[in-house]
């Protein structure tokens, strides 16, 4: 009794499962199941639109369009995520020419200023089921937007308690400052998902999360360099080596800037709710010494 009183008390514990954090995963036909609900389409409806592969008819049109934001495969300001669409579809054995059929029918099937947000949302989809191959019936990692970035920094200041000290370093822009700001790094990337201090970078969710080449999993010169930094890593506190290898492969990629100075000051900002001195590599105000 006393033994299977120990493996429930472990069991409770998660420390079995793999945590969630903050990250979001859904299928497609969790989404669909979703907006379905959202617009009341019928189960029979659903049904049909399913086994006759999607017909171009109104309401299949704009149920696609809602799953479409639901996955965040399309945004209002850019329209059409690639990437993120065709994570949701499994290419079929020894079909090496899908992506040329795929971009060819995109290209062909281009929608116009005339086209209702729904049509233009089915057009893209079309393409991708025709030609892309299979929807995947596993959960897919969904992306962040700003504001859930913004709320997540806040999160982790609120479980690490971060020092004031830290904060107003975080909040001019002076990164990394010291171990403190190292460890805050870690865990931010660890609760969005991206970094695993086992794992390490997980190339395939920073891709899709920031869309730069040097993130993509097929990427030579960045599969080598992080199997270069974790030669290194005995040598370091996990909270180094976090952030030492993401900046010696990602040092100089947009998503290195925004999560320091957009995300990371931004919410440090609104945390201290005070005037903030900014760094400088000229000089340093006295907040910062």
């Amino acid at each position: 009794l006393a033994l299977v009183a120990g493996i429930a008390s472990v069991s409770a514990t998660g420390r079995k499962d793999e945590p969630q954090h903050y990250v979001r995963q859904k299928s497609f036909f969790q989404a669909q199941a979703e907006c379905a609900l959202y617009l009341g389409v019928a189960d029979d409806d659903l049904q049909r639109y399913v086994k006759t592969g999607y017909p171009d008819e109104e309401d299949v049109r704009c149920l696609l369009r809602c799953v479409a934001f639901n996955l965040r495969f399309w945004n209002q300001t850019t329209g059409l995520q690639k990437r993120l669409l065709a994570s949701h579809f499994v290419p079929y054995p020894h079909d090496f020419h899908n992506v040329e059929r795929t971009e060819a029918c995109l290209a062909e099937n281009l929608y116009t200023c005339d086209d209702d947000l729904c049509t233009q949302v089915y057009k893209a989809f079309q393409c991708y089921y025709q030609h892309y191959g299979a929807l995947s019936e596993c959960p897919q990692f969904i992306v962040k937007y700003y504001n859930e970035d913004l709320q997540l920094a806040y999160d982790t200041h609120g479980l690490l308690y971060t020092s004031q000290p830290a904060l107003r370093h975080l909040a001019g822009g002076c990164f990394p400052k010291d171990e403190e700001s190292l460890c805050f790094f870690r865990s931010f990337n660890i609760r969005a998902g991206l970094y695993d201090d086992h794992k390490g970078w997980n190339l395939e969710r920073l891709h899709y999360q920031y869309d730069e080449e040097v993130f993509h999993p097929s990427n030579a010169l960045t599969v080598a360099c992080l199997s270069n930094q974790q030669k290194l890593a005995c040598k370091r506190t996990k909270c180094q080596h976090a952030y030492e290898s993401f900046k010696a492969c990602f040092g100089h990629s947009l998503a290195h800037d925004y999560q320091v100075k957009v995300v990371f000051a931004e919410a440090a900002k609104n945390v201290l709710d005070q005037p903030i001195c900014h760094c400088n590599k000229a000089q340093l105000c006295p907040l910062h010494k």
